[in-house]
């Protein structure tokens, strides 16, 4: 089983409230898929393919995460939920990704599920956190060192776009048909485009909204960063 090919090294990373934990799809497969299943909501603005059972997403993750260098993937567990010791999958709160990797560029792309049973707690501002201080913080203070996070969501995703403000993301503007969007519930119709082009079977696609943080900024917004994730109620 592949346990990912990660440009960079991919540690456990907590803090007193959360951790992040290296996906293995042998251990957090089923629960991701049980949940995306039964929470249909979880995937209204991300574009996913239809999967029923633990073994085809878990193809789908050695295909898409865990064999390009460029992905990495998280289970986050809430380190404050009272009944992890008597069933240690009930502080299991949702994936957080670093996506389209360059080690040309130093960039990454932060994306990030929550199970509704941990959303409007701590658990997203600390997990996001957690990837912001390891990405952005300098090696002399054990990060990566690297030059541009983003944060890419559907325009329409306004719960995404305030996370990305809430925590120091600048908005750079909005791509517009920025990607294909197949399989998404909020996706722009291609009807137009058909019939302009003469074609069939054109998949729907979506408008993008950018936002950044940059290297050059991160010490002036880390000390905030730090502040929101002390706030357990964030």
């Amino acid at each position: 089983m592949s346990k990912g090919a990660f440009h960079y090294e991919q540690r456990r990373l907590e803090n007193d409230l959360v951790a992040l934990e290296p996906f293995d799809p042998t251990i957090h497969a089923a629960r991701f898929v049980e949940e995306i299943k039964t929470s249909s909501n979880l995937l209204t603005y991300i574009a996913f393919p239809t999967i029923n059972t633990k073994e085809e997403f878990i193809e789908f993750y050695d295909k898409h995460i865990g064999s390009p260098p460029e992905e990495c993937l998280y289970a986050i567990y809430d380190k404050t939920n009272a009944s992890e010791e008597e069933n240690p999958d009930s502080n299991y709160a949702g994936t957080v990704a670093l996506s389209a990797t360059s080690l040309v560029n130093a960039a990454t792309e932060v994306g990030i599920i929550i199970f509704p049973a941990f959303q409007r707690t701590h658990v997203a501002t600390n997990a996001i956190g957690l990837l912001l201080l390891y990405t952005l913080d300098s090696p002399s203070l054990g990060g990566l060192g690297l030059r541009r996070v983003e944060w890419k969501t559907h325009t329409e995703n306004a719960a995404s776009r305030r996370a990305a403000l809430r925590m120091g993301f600048e908005f750079e503007g909005v791509a517009r048909w920025q990607r294909v969007f197949p399989g998404g519930q909020v996706a722009l119709p291609v009807d137009a485009l058909e019939k302009r082009n003469g074609t069939k079977g054109e998949l729907p696609g979506r408008h993008t909204a950018m936002y950044s943080i940059v290297w050059d900024e991160w010490d002036e917004k880390r000390p905030k960063v730090v502040a929101l994730m002390s706030r357990t109620g964030a």
